[in-house]
């Protein structure tokens, strides 16, 4: 993929994926900055195991799509999407899935270039639901509840309907407290969000050492209104910020060494949820509120001159208001917009040596490069709230206009209905990790008159630890999960080719992972590859209508072992603190827990593989239109998957294994036209 072509209005990188290359499928589930990244696959999900999307390598190290959503375009040197066996083999144990590589710019021999991009953007709704007005609200309420019981009283009754006709109008009398028709979405929202994006770079160099320095800073707003009767900015505002420096240093003719440093830094701020995540439910609740049970809030009336709140409007309990009970707690969305603000804070610095050395005054073609790689991710969470004040309007005097205010909150302790005029601080427990990696590799390349030959040895050792320790099944702190994730890979590839017309390939992947047990630590994963330049024999015409034609295809194994939550398939998992309680003693004074099994140990239990084939042929027609056509079938095995045991056969808990099996198959299509 061009990196060009990934610049799209928007600051993350993975919302421009879709329709860049033949076979990848992303799509967003939400457009709020800070929870918009794409969900993407190569070639569709092709299982329905645990891990589905692909292996992610930014300079040859495995990050998350988050790490690739924040990426900035004007940084990105490549960007390789490999699908087939072939070309995954040499990417270890996750490679199944496919594998997206990045790399990042570096500094070229000349003087210092500077390079500024500054854009500022708005972005709107293609298109909105639209509802019907108060009037038809009530009238279909009304209609509704006649079809489902004749004999029930209507529930908004034609005094009600023509007084929030008045206010509807502005006649003179109404009220539009007593007699509310709230558009809550356009008092909620705005039409159009704003975003900046802010690049500036710095490259150059001379023969003994070059340089790349960039720095970033993009903040994207939500459509989210701010309110002067809350100090709180409860919009949407997200901020990420970069710094990059890739310096290359020739140590000798023949020896290289880069230094990549980075940090990436996120800060969001955003109105807190009924569910507790991040993404806003705000629209969802302004949807489904009455627009004409209550208003957003109530002025102050005299008996409420020196309230230090907001007199949200609300609705009393069906058993009526001295029970000083709400009916809908949660169905105010004014209320629900100002009553606080959530933020996290999320960073990752990253640190890497490369050393690249030129063995040519040995024998030529024979290289050696080595990269070791640390970074720190950190992460946490907090939120800031208080409890609305909630009031109905009662006694209403029209002929005087006036009416009085009735509270509706209880005043005894009953979670979240209990008002406050303070805000409350909640937090969740910090999360970091710290990660590992070392690569070698070993490259030789020979030309032999017409024959080509070139091999290639990997291996990688990486390493994570996670300070939660958190058992993603029970999310309690276990002990398995406080020990290093290690991973250990050697790969090989073998070309031969001839006369640049002929080529084949060899490579293997044998993968260690500690997740099994030792009869299936290690797997060994072996694909080839064949392809046939056409257009490079003699008796093809060049200056045809078909300028170039290449025929490939690859057939091969790759293994997954990212399968499931559980730490170590082959120990089990018992808490001895847990389970059903024994008493003992003189009545009983006496109590022990007993036991519960978490997991059952399975030795057995394997790589998920995959078998692709995939056969290619690439055309040029008039040397302008380039055509790409792949077909593959991909054969998946071994994945997880949980047994259905009767109960009655008296195990504690699920049992899974390697039953699963899925096959897909395809054709990507691609078309460019210089």
């Amino acid at each position: 993929i061009t990196p060009g072509n990934l610049k799209i209005p928007a600051s993350n990188l993975t919302a421009s994926l879709a329709g860049q290359a033949a076979g990848i499928i992303a799509y967003q589930r939400s457009g709020q900055p800070g929870q918009d990244n794409a969900s993407f696959f190569i070639r569709g999900v092709t299982t329905f195991g645990y891990k589905r999307d692909p292996l992610i390598l930014i300079d040859n190290v495995e990050l998350t799509a988050n790490d690739l959503a924040r990426l900035q375009v004007d940084d990105i040197a490549s960007f390789v999407i490999l699908k087939d066996a072939s070309a995954t083999a040499l990417y270890g144990a996750r490679g199944a899935n496919g594998v997206i590589l990045v790399s990042t710019k570096e500094g070229k021999e000349g003087s210092a270039k500077i390079n500024f991009r500054s854009e500022y953007s708005m972005s709107q709704s293609t298109s909105t639901l639209e509802l019907v007005d108060p009037l038809q609200y009530m009238d279909l309420y009304n209609e509704a509840s006649l079809t489902r019981d004749p004999k029930l009283p209507l529930p908004f009754p034609q005094t009600k309907i023509n007084n929030t006709r008045a206010t509807m109008e502005g006649a003179p009398g109404s009220n539009e407290y007593v007699y509310p028709a709230v558009d809550w979405l356009d008092m909620l929202f705005k039409d159009r969000a704003s975003t900046q994006r802010n690049n500036i770079s710095v490259s150059g160099g001379g023969a003994t050492a070059k340089y790349y320095v960039a720095g970033s800073y993009n903040i994207d707003n939500g459509v989210l209104k701010t309110d002067i009767r809350n100090n709180n900015d409860n919009n949407v505002n997200f901020k990420n910020y970069q710094l990059r420096s890739n310096v290359n240093i020739n140590l000798t003719k023949t020896t290289e060494m880069i230094v990549r440093l980075s940090g990436t830094f996120s800060e969001y701020n955003g109105p807190i949820t009924a569910d507790g995540s991040f993404a806003s439910d705000l629209y969802n609740v302004a949807m489904h509120a009455s627009p004409v049970l209550f208003p957003a809030y109530y002025p102050a009336d005299a008996a409420n001159a020196r309230a230090n709140h907001i007199l949200f409007g609300n609705v009393g309990g069906p058993e009526g208001t001295s029970s000083n009970s709400i009916r809908y707690p949660s169905g105010n969305p004014y209320a629900q917009l100002l009553r606080g603000h959530k933020n996290f804070s999320e960073s990752r610095m990253s640190a890497q040596l490369e050393l690249n050395q030129d063995f040519g005054f040995i024998t030529e073609g024979l290289k050696l490069r080595g990269i070791f790689n640390t970074n720190r991710y950190s992460y946490f969470d907090s939120q800031l709230s208080y409890s609305p004040y909630f009031y109905s309007a009662t006694g209403y005097d029209k002929l005087t206009n006036e009416y009085s205010l009735t509270w509706l909150n209880p005043r005894n302790n009953v979670p979240n209905n209990v008002p406050t005029e303070y805000l409350v601080y909640n937090r969740n427990e910090p999360n970091a990790n710290s990660f590992y990696y070392l690569q070698g590799a070993l490259d030789y390349n020979k030309q032999l008159g017409d024959h080509n030959i070139n091999t290639t040895f990997i291996g990688t050792m990486q390493q994570t630890l996670y300070s939660s320790a958190l058992d993603p099944r029970t999310q309690t702190t276990t002990l398995p999960y406080s020990l290093p994730f290690r991973n250990l890979g050697l790969a090989g590839r073998a070309t031969y080719s001839y006369k640049s017309k002929y080529f084949a390939e060899v490579n293997f992947g044998y993968n260690g992972s500690e997740r099994f047990s030792e009869e299936h630590r290690y797997g060994f994963f072996p694909t080839f590859g064949v392809s046939w330049v056409a257009s490079n024999e003699g008796f093809w015409n060049p200056n045809g209508i078909v300028n170039r034609l290449k025929i490939r295809a690859s057939h091969g194994l790759v293994g997954n072992d990212a399968i499931g939550s559980q730490r170590f398939f082959y120990l089990s998992d018992v808490n001895l603190n847990g389970g059903n309680f024994a008493q003992f003693g003189i009545n009983n004074q006496n109590q022990l827990n007993g036991v519960t099994i978490r997991s059952y140990a399975n030795s057995n239990i394997t790589w998920e593989t995959s078998r692709q084939t995939n056969l290619a042929a690439e055309v040029t027609f008039l040397k302008n239109l380039n055509i790409i056509a792949e077909v593959f079938k991909n054969h998946r095995y071994d994945i997880l998957r949980e047994r259905n045991i009767p109960a009655t056969e008296g195990f504690e808990t699920s049992v899974s294994t390697n039953l699963g099996v899925v096959d897909s198959e395809g054709l990507d299509l691609s078309a460019d036209y210089k």
